[in-house]
């Protein structure tokens, strides 16, 4: 209000500064509908841009959540296949643990069984032949003994007549008949 009453009082300053701000005013007036337009037109265009950047945006969000998520996808599928792998070859290796195991106990036990058949061959085939060749001595020592007893009768009844020639003895087991024996059948 001070500069219109100087402007009024003839001020030459106040005049200057009252003619600068009418054209200042003008030309506002005449740019005014302009400078509008054009501030509503940058304004509505930052708004579009704006808008356009956070669809982009939240479309970028979805596709960068949907690429993590199948990468995440694939990192947990390869996980979960060398998990398995790895699961594979200690089954694998369990497996084939226990098959040694079970083929060694398998051997161990065919190899004990026919140790001891050998050995009860062995011992059955031993004492056959033992027996086959004790048989001269056992009927030799019936006999003997039954020649004893016999002698002993003839002995008592005979008395310093008896003769040891008139009761012959069986010898089923002179040395030199075994021994033939042995050498003709098992050649030692």
């Amino acid at each position: 209000m001070n500069l219109l009453v100087r402007a009024l009082h003839n001020d030459k300053k106040a005049l200057k500064r009252l003619a600068d701000m009418g054209k200042e005013g003008e030309m506002i007036s005449n740019l005014a509908p302009q400078v509008k337009e054009r501030a509503l037109q940058a304004i509505q265009g930052t708004q579009d841009l704006n808008q356009a950047m956070a669809e982009i945006l939240k479309a970028a969000g979805r596709s960068g959540l949907a690429v993590d998520k199948a990468v995440n996808s694939v990192d947990l599928a390869n996980t979960n296949l060398g998990h398995q792998q790895e699961e594979l070859r200690l089954d694998f290796t369990a497996s084939q643990e226990r098959e040694d195991i079970r083929h060694k106990q398998a051997t161990h036990y065919i190899q004990l069984k026919a140790w001891i058949d050998k050995h009860f061959l062995s011992v059955d085939g031993d004492y056959k032949l033992l027996q086959a060749e004790l048989q001269p001595e056992i009927k030799q020592q019936a006999i003997d003994l039954a020649h004893d007893r016999e002698m002993g009768k003839y002995y008592l009844e005979m008395g310093s007549d008896a003769e040891v020639n008139f009761k012959p003895k069986k010898e089923y087991a002179q040395p030199s008949i075994v021994q033939r024996i042995k050498e003709t059948i098992l050649g030692f």
